[in-house]
């Protein structure tokens, strides 16, 4: 008897532990990306077992890792943000590259060695090819930086989707009273736009009813607004218009902050404005 019981107990934890188990690996590639590379010397030939340390530049994390024997490292599960890679192997020359990660993007560093004692360094600001060779999506990315400076009217995020091909509003919207936070319906590629998919850090931001963002995130909260219309993950299976991937920003070891107010007023319209219908601007103060 006491067997039994040991078993179903046993055979619960296992189903309890499972969702909590998947939960945790999907959150990871949503909200995360990856740095990969490969080490070689001025041949060509691959240099393996090559220590790989890689410095989170925003949040002074470190992270160790080694090339494999064809040459290859890479390193999962990374914050969007600013990385410093430093390859270090006997016999080479010290290897420095700073690079920009973001998320749900593999950031390649490929390091070639010298064979001398002088230091290299090289900077990278983000994936080099406009095409990329990891994965065959057509998505586009958008950095805090990029956010901040594109003149988005009432600083709605979801208009950043219009800026896709193919996509395009729809004739109806939602009344303000079922949409409060104002997201734009758009189709996408000919699919309507409860098709569309929403994630914020990683967690399910749809409306299953209204098939709208639940929450729009503000532009100053974003460290990254990535949209992808096609050929997704498997992981996003789900979706068959747009999938709209935000990550807010995380904590840094340096005081940053923004503020902004709005303010309306004729004189600041465009020339061909109606008095009648003044539009709104906006004023906005960094400090960092």
């Amino acid at each position: 008897m006491m067997k039994v019981v040991c078993k179903k107990l046993f055979g619960m934890l296992i189903l309890l532990a499972f969702p909590i188990l998947a939960h945790r690996v999907a959150f990871g590639q949503a909200v995360s990306g990856n740095i990969a590379g490969t080490v070689t010397d001025p041949s060509g030939a691959a240099v393996p077992d090559t220590q790989v340390t890689i410095k989170d530049l925003d949040r002074g994390l470190t992270y160790q890792t080694k090339t494999n024997t064809d040459g290859n490292y890479i390193q999962t599960h990374l914050l969007a943000g600013h990385y410093e890679v430093d390859v270090q192997a006997p016999g080479f020359a010290a290897f420095a590259a700073k690079v920009v990660v973001q998320v749900d993007t593999t950031t390649r560093v490929d390091a070639v060695l010298a064979v001398q004692k002088a230091a290299a360094e090289v900077t990278v600001t983000g994936e080099a090819p406009l095409m990329k060779m990891d994965r065959p999506e057509i998505s586009a990315n958008l950095t805090s930086t990029e956010i901040e400076k594109l003149p988005v009217l009432e600083r709605n995020l979801t208009q950043l989707v219009l800026t896709m091909p193919g996509a395009q509003t729809n004739g109806w919207q939602h009344a303000s009273s079922e949409n409060p936070q104002g997201g734009i319906q758009i189709d996408v590629n000919g699919q309507f736009f409860f098709s569309n998919g929403f994630l914020l850090d990683g967690t399910e931001n749809n409306s299953s009813i209204l098939g709208i963002a639940v929450v729009v995130p503000n532009f100053d909260s974003l460290e990254q607004f990535k949209v992808s219309t096609s050929n997704y993950d498997a992981e996003f299976g789900s979706v068959s218009g747009a999938l709209i991937q935000a990550t807010t920003k995380s904590g840094t070891n340096k005081i940053h902050g923004s503020a902004f107010e709005y303010l309306r007023n004729i004189a600041l319209n465009a020339a061909d404005n109606s008095p009648s219908k003044p539009e709104r601007s906006s004023k906005k103060v960094q400090f960092r």
